[in-house]
């Protein structure tokens, strides 16, 4: 008997790692596309094709790679390409954030630094 358990559990052990691969399916590939497909046009309302271009592109370039590894049934290449769209995306997002947050700061160092003039008022600088 424990013989058999043994031999039933390497079997069982030798097969998990293609279980694991074929574990992605189509439904898995349909679910990261859409999560990638939002992410980029998020991307796209924070103006990353104004301040992150190259990667804004990237997650479209991804995104066409994962829709054409979903049309050839290739589910697992699917899903990674959707998540390399997302993370793209996601970095776009933040590349636009950063710009913005960045420009912001200046504009009110140079009101700050306008009103302490107007107030004669010696500040430090940054």
């Amino acid at each position: 008997m424990n013989a058999r358990f043994a031999t039933a559990a390497a079997a069982l052990f030798l097969a998990l790692p293609f279980t694991a691969a074929n574990a992605t399916d189509r439904k898995d590939a349909e679910l990261a596309m859409t999560e990638a497909g939002t992410t980029v046009e998020s991307a796209e309302r924070a103006d990353a094709a104004q301040y992150a271009a190259t990667d804004l592109n990237d997650a479209h370039d991804m995104l066409s790679s994962a829709q054409a590894a979903y049309d050839h049934h290739k589910w697992l290449d699917s899903v990674f390409s959707s998540g390399n769209a997302k993370a793209d995306a996601n970095l776009a997002t933040a590349r636009a954030r950063q710009h913005r947050a960045e420009a912001a700061t200046a504009e009110i160092e140079i009101t700050v630094r306008s009103l302490r003039e107007q107030l004669g008022v010696a500040g430090e600088q940054p």
